[in-house]
């Protein structure tokens, strides 16, 4: 893919080619005389051709044009107080962003965004178009996103890092990172699933199930090292993970 001298993929952001990037894109999308397009800035660790946010007191609007295999705005909006967990969108309009951009800045409440764009969701993978939630969880999670599960970032580097294993939706937690089969509860776990050892080390095991016990397939390892063995050891047939929950067996029910 074509990338300007900034790094922009040109042929997905040509609107973003320039000094000013996606700051000055999102003021030239501005009505005129529109609120607050001075306050844009970037935001600390992302070029500032692909990201930028607007604060207002407390509240942050935050827009991101990371996605490098299809042209994709997506925005994070905290709450009055800060809170992350405001509302989350996803466009490929820079119009539509900057119209809530606009009314936001405004002074429209979180709930009058949601009446006025009932497409606004309460998560970011909520929000992630049909068919990309589990490409926006691996997404947030490489940016060390502050609104979905983080585990380790060298691990999930190393994990992402295995074109087989990118098809399945990342899950940390309490330390253990899981790559599930559905991207929604009742999650289905087929692949193995990597705990902490000491020393920044890694352990290796097979997903727990009613028919056989945890077993472990490999310990003390690299992050490279274990991810190299969960993607050794997928299942044939498993994947890609399904977006929403796993379909209940009647007679298992």
């Amino acid at each position: 893919m074509n990338n300007s001298p900034s790094g922009v993929p040109t042929k997905l952001y040509p609107d973003l080619v320039g000094p000013g990037g996606l700051v000055e894109a999102l003021a030239r999308e501005m009505p005129p005389r529109g609120h607050c397009v001075e306050l844009l800035t970037p935001i600390e660790g992302f070029d500032p051709a692909v990201a930028a946010c607007c604060a207002r007191e407390e509240a942050r609007f935050a827009v991101y044009a990371t996605n490098r295999e299809e042209r994709e705005f997506r925005f994070e909006i905290s709450s009055d107080t800060g809170w992350p967990w405001g509302a989350f969108g996803s466009t490929p309009e820079l119009a539509v962003v900057a119209a809530i951009l606009h009314a936001w800045c405004g002074g429209a409440s979180i709930h009058r965004l949601r009446s006025d764009w009932p497409f606004l969701a309460d998560s970011p993978l909520d929000a992630a178009p049909p068919g990309r939630v589990v490409s926006t969880a691996w997404r947030l999670t490489l940016e060390r996103s502050r609104v979905i599960r983080l585990g380790d970032a060298e691990l999930a580097e190393a994990l992402y890092a295995q074109p087989t294993l990118r098809v399945f939706f990342p899950f940390p937690s309490h330390g253990q990172v899981s790559l599930l089969s559905s991207t929604a509860d009742p999650f289905h776990e087929e692949v193995p699933r990597v705990r902490p050892a000491r020393d920044n080390l890694w352990d290796v095991v097979t997903p727990p199930s009613r028919q056989a016990q945890t077993r472990v397939l490999g310990t003390r390892l690299t992050a490279h090292e274990a991810a190299a063995l969960v993607a050794a050891n997928v299942p044939v047939g498993s994947g890609p993970a399904i977006e929403g929950g796993w379909p209940t067996d009647p007679g298992t029910a």
